[in-house]
Formats: structure tokens, C-alpha cells, sequence
């Protein structure tokens, strides 16, 4: 792998007196792909979202390609987010949806800007909805939309926090075909999923996430048969009894 785009030292979260994450540390290199696990409440989407700047943090430090960012939005493009909900704008079609930061952000011209959200379209394969508006597309294919929108500002580290949560199954299955396809490209991911089998197949780390902390760090193969940590054990019987 390459550099350390992501590094996160003792970092402790809470809400309202309520302890969320306490003391993490963690490090995310060019080309990781990243996955997170942990059951409902153990801080996940927290955790993500501080590293996007969308949470401030209590203590400890976010340094995003050696610089403290520190749970600040200063991240200056370098991290792209897909949320659950789609979050795109319904009044305007879905290539303006992907068009838009470019000219507004990144001032790209009205041609150039077009031409690269088609190429960005095509990439998620939506370019044949390039005229409808999100309204007229499933779900599956709105998160395409979005996750176009956020490669558009040519993010060093793509943060996906449950992106498929309120898919079906079979159209959750788009979703991580197009993050299997931005993993082979060698796109740095991080990833919050409750879907494991399906970002087991992809992932390079994944991290169990439980008590405020990361018990467990490891490629899939480590996670699933390796490793002797007992809640993270646990937590896999869990969530595989509820597939079954």
C-alpha cells in the first residue's frame, strides 16, 4: 500500500455524557479498502462521520495527509461521502446532480463540466438516465447517482456509511458491484456495512468495532477465521443466524 491518508490517534466521542468512542486509533493507506463492523449503536456512522468533518470531536486527533483536521470540514474535497439516503436534489436531473459541484466548487465550465459527469455516469453505468430525475430512478440506482456526485470531486478516500441500509437485497447487490468495480481501481474506501458478505469479497482490512474501540483489525480471512476475540465471534454468529 501506499501512504497514510487517514490517521486517527486516541480519538474519544460522546454524546451528551455518553461515551461513544473512546481513546481509537486506526490508519488507512492509499488503496485500502476499508470496511467497518460492529453491531447497531457501536459508533460506526460516529466514527466516519468525524473523519468527514461532519462531527466535532472531544479529544485526540484527525489527520488527513499529515494535517489535524479534527472533525472540521477542511478537508478540502479530499474526502468524498455517500450517505444511506441518497441526499440528491430532486429538482434537478441527474446529470445536473453530478455537474453541479463541479461548476459551483470546483468552477469547472459548463461544457467541460457536463462532459465529465457523463464519463462519471458511465463509470457507475447511469449514463442512459443522464436526462431523468431521481424520482423516476429506484434506489439502487439513485446511490449510483450519488456515489458519481461524490467521485466528481476527485476524492483521495470515499467514505460510504451504510449505503445500501435501505435497499433490498437484490438492489443492494448494484450498489457493491459498482464499489467492487472502484476497489479494483485502486480507489481508497472506507466502508460502514452491515452487509459483510458482500464487502468480505473486496475489503483489504476490515475492523470490528465494539466497546468504544476497535477489538479486532484485519484482512477477511483474519476476521473470519483467524481471529479469538470473543465479542467479535459473537457478533459474527449474530449476524449470520439473522441471514439465515
Amino acid at each position: 500500500m501506499g501512504k497514510t491518508i487517514i490517521e486517527v490517534n486516541d480519538l474519544s466521542k460522546s454524546y451528551v455524557g455518553i461515551p461513544v468512542l473512546k481513546l481509537l486509533n486506526m490508519k488507512i493507506d492509499t488503496g485500502e479498502v476499508v470496511a467497518i463492523i460492529g453491531a447497531s449503536g457501536s459508533g460506526k456512522s460516529t466514527l466516519v462521520r468525524c473523519i468527514a468533518g461532519l462531527e466535532k470531536i472531544n479529544s485526540g486527533e484527525i489527520l488527513l495527509n499529515g494535517k489535524r483536521v479534527n472533525g472540521t470540514t477542511s478537508t478540502n474535497g479530499k474526502i468524498g461521502m455517500v450517505f444511506q439516503n441518497f441526499n440528491l436534489f430532486p429538482h434537478y436531473k441527474v446529470g445536473q446532480n453530478v455537474s453541479m459541484p463541479l461548476k459551483t466548487i470546483l468552477k469547472y465550465n459548463k461544457s467541460d463540466a457536463d462532459e465529465k459527469s457523463k464519463l462519471l455516469l458511465d463509470k457507475v453505468h447511469m449514463l442512459d438516465k443522464y436526462e431523468q430525475y431521481p424520482n423516476n430512478l429506484s434506489g439502487g440506482q439513485q446511490q449510483r447517482v450519488a456515489i458519481a456526485r461524490a467521485l466528481a470531486m476527485e476524492p483521495e478516500i470515499m467514505i460510504f456509511d451504510e449505503p445500501t441500509s435501505s435497499l433490498d437485497p437484490g438492489i443492494s447487490h448494484e450498489v457493491f458491484e459498482t464499489i467492487s468495480d472502484l476497489a479494483k481501481e485502486g480507489q481508497t474506501m472506507l466502508i460502514v456495512t452491515h452487509q459483510i458478505n458482500a464487502v468480505r469479497r473486496f475489503a483489504t482490512r476490515i475492523l470490528f468495532l465494539n466497546n468504544e474501540k476497535i477489538e479486532a483489525d484485519g484482512t477477511p480471512d483474519y476476521i473470519f477465521n483467524q481471529s479469538s476475540n470473543e465479542n467479535l465471534r459473537h457478533f459474527l454468529k449474530q449476524v449470520y443466524f439473522e441471514d439465515i
